[in-house]
């Protein structure tokens, strides 16, 4: 009988190292960026439910591009996007990183901002928006409430909710029979949570936390990645946010 010699395949994130279900980091070999445009710290905030070896050519990517920054990993899953509070508790885990990262005074001592962030969908707008607050929250003595000072990129986020963008949400993964029996179920949820927000006995939660990025105190510079044929988010979505932060400046 022939036995397979063949190592177990690698998981496409095992170079990380784990904090919680949820916030992964990536320490490099050698971290200085002192005299460097490198930011110290790439905070990836992943779109809801993406899959590791998704997460992981953004991971690769910006381990390229800045081989000396340390890069932090917050994922988005169903079961906590649904549940803001659990939100809050899922992003603890990254408030000592940055602390560690940027101790004292938080203003950039570098050529630029020592903070990259980029947000991925609305999975990557709520963590973000959570983390603003546990962050100012977890402030003592004279620790900082505000984070760092940083550039933001805003990639398919953010959003608001509509009818169209929640149907599509839940339709990512079904095929087939799958997709003819649950679909009826996904309409009559997504008319529900529509129509419960229009006349508010919901919140709309994506467009609250896309107020919380224009209200942010401490960021330096942003850009938006967008595309009008995004069935998530759209594209006057991340328009309206764009113009309201140039209208506050």
């Amino acid at each position: 009988m022939a036995f397979s010699t063949d190592p177990a395949k690698e998981k496409p994130l095992s170079f990380m190292e784990t904090l919680s279900p949820e916030v992964l980091l990536y320490r490099p070999a050698t971290s200085d960026v002192q005299h460097t445009a490198a930011p110290k710290l790439v905070i990836i905030a992943a779109w809801t439910n993406a899959l590791d070896a998704h997460i992981a050519k953004y991971v690769n990517k910006y381990k390229s591009l800045y081989p000396s920054s340390q890069i932090l990993l917050v994922k988005s899953t169903s079961s906590i996007f649904f549940k803001p509070p659990l939100i809050d508790k899922a992003v603890q885990h990254m408030v000592p990183v940055i602390r560690a990262c940027f101790p004292g005074d938080t203003s950039s001592a570098s050529s630029g901002p020592g903070l990259l962030i980029h947000i991925l969908s609305n999975g990557g707008s709520s963590s973000i928006s959570a983390l603003y607050g546990v962050y100012a929250s977890s402030a003592r003595g004279s620790e900082d409430p505000r984070l760092p000072e940083r550039v933001i990129v805003f990639d398919s986020s953010p959003g608001t909710i509509t009818f169209s963008g929640t149907v599509s949400f839940f339709r990512v993964g079904l095929k087939g029979v799958q997709r003819l029996l649950v679909m009826p179920f996904v309409y009559l949820y997504s008319f529900y949570w529509s129509a419960s927000i229009a006349v508010g006995y919901n919140r709309d939660w994506l467009a609250f936390w896309g107020k919380t990025h224009n209200a942010a105190e401490g960021e330096v510079r942003r850009t938006y990645i967008y595309s009008e044929t995004d069935a998530l988010v759209p594209y006057s979505d991340v328009e309206a946010h764009a113009d309201e932060a140039e209208e506050k400046g």
